[in-house]
């Protein structure tokens, strides 16, 4: 009995808009488009980008609500991490995303014999973007801003309660 009542209103307290979750969202917007930013200078010229800071800023919004937002209140040791791993996940799901859409725009253009060699062509360009982010300007931003992130969330669940 105790554990059903616990699990049903826990659920409804995640779902629940807290300040620490509304800060969570807006900071981690901010860093996702000054990542995104710092990643268009790392694209070579001609690659169509015109959606990659908003789209890239929207991923950050919708991580830092559901997870720098949800894990803030646990102590400041644990805001670091939860910022960092927002961060993380940010850079991930872009990655992900951005390679399927180019993998999608050259199956359309009949690039592909066949779908698995679509799919391996997706993982190809997944790696090929991770090693073309890894600069300084881009990680710095997120490891920083996500440490940033996490605190501010920390603190909102701190002084909102």
């Amino acid at each position: 009995m105790f554990f059903a009542s616990h699990i049903s209103t826990s659920r409804t307290t995640d779902r629940m808009p807290t300040a620490a979750k509304l800060v969570g969202a807006m900071a981690f917007f901010a860093v996702g488009w000054a990542a995104a930013l710092q990643a268009l200078t790392t694209m070579p010229d001609g690659t169509p980008a015109t959606w990659f800071a908003p789209t890239i800023a929207m991923i950050g919004l919708w991580q830092g609500w559901a997870v720098a937002g949800r894990g803030a209140g646990m102590g400041w040791s644990m805001a670091l991490g939860n910022g960092l791993r927002t961060s993380i996940q940010i850079a991930i799901l872009g990655l992900l995303l951005f390679a399927l859409r180019t993998m999608f725009i050259r199956s359309a253009n009949l690039r592909y014999d066949g779908f698995f060699e679509a799919i391996f062509a997706s993982m190809d360009l997944f790696i090929e973007y991770f090693f073309q982010s890894l600069i300084v300007p881009v990680w710095g931003v997120l490891l920083i801003g996500g440490i940033i992130g996490g605190l501010l969330c920390e603190g909102a669940a701190r002084r909102w309660r």
